[in-house]
């Protein structure tokens, strides 16, 4: 549906158009914090309705805030433009490596030139309570290893361990921005705030888009686990 709308030749004009409204951040900020953790497949007629808006302003907020695995696939395919950051940080347990995880590398890669990627330790991993069983931290570093070597990103990864919700990028003044998911945007102002009491410069960051598996609900680690869906988001049926 996404592509459909998107080749309509009005399509630029409604979103320089709904961007250009003052009250478009926060409209964005709600969905974004509040609203898509509760319904991720939320229509834009049904939030249109809920927060009083235009379908159209929905319909750009839903586009900036959620993206399809096969449009994460086509981003994967764009060369890299040249980062605008020295040194940018993600941070994840990676499980499973799927299109969610390379969507989030991918940004953090278009942004800065190495990329320091926090991978969850098994101590910190049960306390984040996941419902789904866990690998040992050192297969799932080699799993992330594997895909970096694969898609040609290594040489400008760094993966370290995190002990805790902020690793390193609380602490390093080297770090320039910090790429996060929609759910997790709230750890970045945490660090933020973190960074300011020890006399560090805050760090930009940025919002990965949700990705979304084909029934339009979010593509998860979790999900894969339990067998509702496959590493590219497809249903698999029982």
């Amino acid at each position: 549906m996404r592509k459909e709308y998107r080749r309509n030749p009005l399509w630029p004009v409604l979103v320089e158009v709904v961007k250009g409204n003052p009250v478009y951040e926060k409209h964005k900020a709600r969905v974004r914090d509040e609203i898509l953790p509760e319904k991720p497949d939320i229509a834009p007629e049904e939030l249109s309705k809920l927060l009083s808006i235009p379908v159209g302003e929905a319909l750009v907020i839903l586009d900036e805030l959620r993206i399809t695995v096969e449009e994460v696939k086509e981003e994967l395919s764009k060369p890299l433009p040249p980062p605008a950051h020295e040194h940018v940080a993600v941070g994840g347990t990676f499980n499973e490596i799927h299109y969610g995880h390379l969507m989030l590398i991918l940004m953090a890669l278009r942004l800065g030139r190495k990329v320091l990627i926090g991978v969850t330790t098994d101590e910190f991993a049960k306390k984040l309570g996941k419902r789904h069983e866990v690998r040992g931290y050192s297969e799932r570093v080699e799993g992330l290893r594997r895909e970096l070597e694969r898609r040609g990103w290594i040489g400008r990864c760094e993966v370290v361990p995190l002990n805790d919700p902020y690793g390193p990028a609380v602490e390093d003044p080297s770090i320039e921005a910090l790429v996060t998911s929609p759910f997790t945007h709230f750890r970045g102002a945490e660090i933020n705030r973190l960074r300011v009491r020890r006399g560090l410069k805050p760090l930009r960051i940025v919002v990965c888009p949700l990705v979304v598996a084909e029934d339009g609900k979010p593509l998860s680690s979790t999900r894969i686990a339990k067998g509702e869906i496959s590493l590219d988001g497809r249903s698999i049926k029982k």
